[in-house]
């Protein structure tokens, strides 16, 4: 019996030779996401969807889109991370990465492509870190990622490499996508509550910049 390919293998960009109208299947209008002097026609302009057209955000504790674990998951880390940060003082670091504009890429191409471009995210992120450390889908398109025993230095070398491996997969929609981090670690008189605030923060000014 011949096995079935996984849907989700493979990086986003796809090869630009066989364009087709935003009804193809989900491999060929991905193609149709190169530079825009080699889509034609235009895509569809965007229009109101409802938030059944997105990837459905995730619920309890694994996510079965993606593959990570869920929020509620995310929530029992945290909370055995910071007794144990503050019984043993050892270095750690929290980091939110979200995938932005997957509204926008369901809008233009249809829902599907919306979570493949999603789920190869996701895989590339968790392809980034080792067994010790912990990722969860926390939203739609936002994670939390808990790196043990790593500074902020450490973690900024972490996030260089998921933000390359990242863009890389998901080039074909770089004009609609793009994936933003922010990380922190505990102050020194602080706890892990105070870094997952900072890293929010960090996570949203990255977000905002062009």
């Amino acid at each position: 019996m011949a096995l079935q390919q996984d849907p989700y293998s493979g990086d986003l960009p796809l090869p630009a030779d066989s364009l087709s109208a935003p009804g193809a299947h989900p491999d060929v209008r991905l193609r149709a996401l190169e530079p825009a002097d080699t889509i034609e026609p235009e895509p569809p302009p965007l229009v109101a969807i409802g938030p059944s057209l997105l990837p459905p955000p995730p619920t309890a504790w694994t996510d079965q889109m993606t593959g990570t674990e869920g929020p509620h998951y995310w929530d029992r880390v945290i909370s055995a991370e910071r007794a144990r940060v503050r019984r043993y003082h050892r270095p750690v670091t929290v980091v939110f990465a979200e995938i932005a504009g997957l509204d926008r890429l369901s809008r233009q191409w249809g829902a599907d492509v919306a979570e493949r471009a999603l789920v190869i995210g996701a895989r590339r992120l968790a392809k980034e870190i080792r067994t010790s450390d912990a990722i969860c889908r926390l939203e739609t398109g936002r994670f939390g990622i808990l790196l043990t025993e790593t500074d902020e230095i450490a973690a900024i070398n972490f996030i260089e490499r998921a933000r390359t491996s990242c863009e890389g997969v998901l080039r074909s929609a770089s004009d609609v996508l793009r994936i933003g981090f922010g990380w922190a670690s505990p102050p020194s008189k602080g706890d892990l509550g105070d870094a997952v605030d900072l890293a929010l923060r960090r996570l949203a000014i990255d977000l905002a910049q062009d």
